[in-house]
Formats: C-alpha cells, sequence, structure tokens
C-alpha cells in the first residue's frame, strides 16, 4: 500500500483493517453498486476511500463504490494525467469501466488521451444516457504531492 492523500501507508492499512473487523465477509455498503464513477449497475464494486481520518467514515465523501476499472484509473492518475481526463471524458459520454474490455473503445480512449497530450482536438461520441450524479471524481487532482502532503487530507 502507498502514500494517499496524505495518509501513510500504515494509516491506510489500519483503515483497512478496521473495515475487515466492522464489515466481515464483503458486507460493507461499498460492495453493493452501482458504480459511483461510471454508474455501471451491471458491475462488481468495492470501496475506495478518500478519507482515512479517525474517527472513520463509511459513507461519501469518505468511501465510494467503484468498479476494478474505475479503481485502477483513479489510482493511477499520478503516473498518467492525460489517460485520467480522457477515461473522465468517457465516462462524461456515457462510458462505463467495462466498455474498455471492446478493443475498438479502448483504442478510442488511447487516441483522445494523446490527443489530450498534444492539445490536439477530438470528438467522442455519446454512448449512453449518463446515470451518474455526484462528479466528486472529476475534482480529483492528479498533483503527486497530494499523495504525501499533509494539506491534501479531507480534513
Amino acid at each position: 500500500m502507498d502514500y494517499y492523500n496524505g495518509y501513510a501507508p500504515q494509516e491506510r492499512a489500519q483503515k483497512l483493517r478496521a473495515m475487515h473487523r466492522l464489515f466481515p465477509n464483503h458486507s460493507h455498503p461499498c460492495y453493493v453498486g452501482p458504480c459511483q464513477i461510471c454508474g455501471d449497475r451491471d458491475c462488481s464494486v468495492e470501496p475506495h476511500t478518500e478519507d482515512y481520518s479517525i474517527p472513520y467514515l463509511w459513507v461519501p465523501p469518505a468511501e465510494y463504490a467503484v468498479c476494478r476499472t474505475c479503481h485502477a484509473r483513479l489510482h493511477r492518475r499520478f503516473k498518467a494525467p492525460f489517460a485520467w481526463e480522457a477515461y473522465k471524458l468517457h465516462v462524461k459520454r456515457g462510458g462505463y469501466g467495462s466498455d474498455l474490455k471492446k478493443p475498438p473503445i479502448a483504442r478510442e480512449i488511447a487516441r483522445l488521451a494523446k490527443a489530450i497530450e498534444e492539445g490536439a482536438p477530438f470528438q467522442l461520441g455519446s454512448l449512453r444516457p449518463i446515470s451518474t450524479s455526484d462528479d466528486w471524481w472529476d475534482r480529483l487532482t492528479t498533483d503527486p504531492a497530494s499523495l504525501t502532503a499533509l494539506w491534501a487530507r479531507p480534513h
């Protein structure tokens, strides 16, 4: 486990252990969909934590249910900010994380990330009506300093 939002790996592991004690056998509410990033109702979701402060909170804005694709993209945003921006645009057009299993869509999002990096125009078509209402994920920073900085802590 690495640093995240100014929390040390030990602090993150401590909350994870507390979660496993309080919510055994995947009984945490964030194991029930839909994904709170892409809105996919037909995917498995897991908890993503933004706030590791004590006392622990187990609901937004401290904890969100996210699909594995969104979760991975969310954590990779620091190393791949253009890919993160492209992924956010994919979600805003009604895209799901599971759509990236389709090679044409995965290639399209990769091309979009490259276009964003180069400042080139790129047009995405709509996939489906957008099903998420809170775009908390769109406001997250890609500043790598936020991983370890105390100012990055939500409270």
